[in-house]
């Protein structure tokens, strides 16, 4: 399917009325709006984000077996899904992995969307090789610095060769206002201060790290001049003067072995293993 085509199909509907029903019940029994954007609305999110970025690597992921690490929701296994990719949805938290369930169910893609607990993500219950895309979105940030390497190193074992590792909208540690907590200046403090100083644990992460753990990676960011990158900010709205001040960072930065993905607010890399 071409972008062009999943643009005219339009993000996936709510189709299933009683699975419906159960998802917006267990979302206010956990104190939540069904109709927030980031809970009953955000499929439809996704569908104006991520998709755009498997768009702009694969054309179409029909047939493809993603595995989407930290599932949450499932929002972004349910677009995948309903472009015909054959979806496996993990998630450390039980309540995520109801919710994301049912949501795959309301939006009659249960039989594409496998959601799993999985409390230990250091040690998956899948073969080497049995995924050909990983996508990490807003996740990779909320795992412990101290288990990240070994998470890594796991997501490492379960993707095929030639398969490729999606991070997206993962807080950024270099930007200097933190995006979940909306501070300035936190995400510099040394993580081991953080609890002390902070009173909290800041969820970000360094681009440098994520990229170190992921060595002998090809980064698709860099190839054609940082077009792909470009092409993809485009595709997600991003036009006028701000474009071209995304592409003038990106000449600087290209040299250096870096692009824009790495110095915005939230992590963009494209990552292909040998």
């Amino acid at each position: 399917m071409s972008p062009s085509q999943s643009e005219a199909q339009g993000p996936p509907d709510v189709v299933d009325q009683d699975a419906d029903r159960r998802f917006r019940e267990r979302a206010l029994a956990l104190g939540w709006n069904p109709d927030d954007v980031f809970v009953g609305g955000y499929v439809s999110w996704e569908w104006e984000r991520s998709r755009h970025a498997f768009q702009a690597i694969f054309g179409s992921v029909r047939r493809l077996r993603v595995l989407e690490l930290g599932c949450h929701l499932g929002a972004t296994g349910i677009v995948l899904a309903s472009l015909g990719a054959e979806v496996t949805g993990v998630d450390i938290s039980e309540k995520y992995v109801e919710l994301a369930q049912l949501n795959a169910a309301r939006h009659g893609l249960g039989d594409r969307v496998r959601v799993m607990h999985l409390p230990d993500t250091t040690r998956m219950p899948f073969e080497s090789g049995s995924f050909d895309v990983i996508s990490c979105n807003s996740v990779l940030e909320y795992v412990p610095p101290e288990i990240l390497g070994a998470v890594q190193r796991e997501i490492d074992r379960v993707l095929a060769p030639g398969g490729y590792v999606v991070v997206l909208g993962t807080s950024n540690r270099l930007w200097p206002k933190e995006s979940h907590s909306a501070r300035w200046g936190v995400s510099y403090v040394p993580q081991r201060l953080q609890q002390a100083l902070l009173g909290f644990r800041v969820e970000s992460v360094s681009p440098f790290r994520l990229r170190a753990g992921f060595a002998g990676y090809r980064d698709l960011g860099l190839r054609d001049g940082g077009k792909l990158l470009m092409d993809l900010k485009t595709r997600m709205g991003v036009s006028g003067k701000r474009r071209q001040v995304l592409s003038a960072a990106n000449r600087l930065l290209l040299p250096l072995g870096a692009h824009v993905g790495f110095i915005s607010p939230t992590i963009t890399m494209i990552l292909q293993k040998p």
